[in-house]
């Protein structure tokens, strides 16, 4: 019966931690919560079969991007990276001294408990993070993301803007705010352009929005 208890892997508890540390109320204003804006290179987009390559992340508090704790880690997945490498320009031998996923993983946890994630079309992100978890530490932790694309569907709904096609893509969407659009599929860099995204969105959103509007235009 406590058979499996015995199995779980020492980084179980991480998570457990993690789960312990609860997210704002949703009738927090938005301004006030911290985020964690961050991205991922893969070698594929199945999140059953394919392998993280790089992630970078960019945390945000008091509507202030902190570029001093932006960090970016390269991985080397189990198998060849193969013809991912068009995309996000990271290439077998680019993995020499690459970091171990575990040990970025855990830095997540014990890093931003209590953050609110921040993705450009997070579905795929979150995927990702949950299978790593799930395989890596027995347990996925439960974090809440917050999808800039969906917020900008939503505002530009909201506008009664006809969107063409590609226009919700990350770069497209940094433009229309007048941001600075940086070459894609580098992890840090989406990261970073996701986080200056959400800033922006935050701004033109009403003065008192909450936390819960947010993720309500997000979902």
């Amino acid at each position: 019966m406590l058979g499996w208890l015995k199995k779980k892997p020492p980084l179980y508890s991480a998570v457990q931690a993690f789960n312990q540390v609860s997210i704002p109320a949703a009738n927090t204003p938005a301004r006030d919560c911290h985020y964690l804006a961050l991205d991922l290179e893969l070698t594929g987009l199945h999140a059953k079969q394919d392998h993280i390559v790089s992630i970078g992340w960019v945390p945000i508090r008091n509507q202030q991007i902190c570029l001093s704790e932006a960090r970016h880690y390269l991985f080397r997945p189990p198998t060849s990276v193969g013809q991912s490498a068009i995309y996000h320009g990271v290439h077998d031998k680019d993995l020499k001294n690459a970091s171990e996923l575990a040990d970025v993983l855990l830095q997540l946890l014990q890093d931003y408990a209590g953050y609110v994630f921040v993705a450009h079309h997070c579905r795929l992100d979150r995927a990702f993070l949950q299978i790593a978890y799930q395989r890596l530490f027995g347990k996925a932790p439960n974090m809440q993301f917050m999808d800039t694309l969906n917020i900008e569907w939503h505002r530009m709904q909201k506008q009664g803007t006809v969107m063409k096609k590609d226009a919700l893509r990350l770069p497209q969407s940094l433009a229309r705010h007048k941001l600075p659009v940086s070459a894609q599929h580098h992890a840090l860099e989406d990261a970073y352009g996701c986080a200056l995204l959400f800033l922006s969105q935050l701004k033109k959103s009403h003065p008192h929005i909450t936390l819960g509007d947010l993720l309500v235009q997000s979902s």
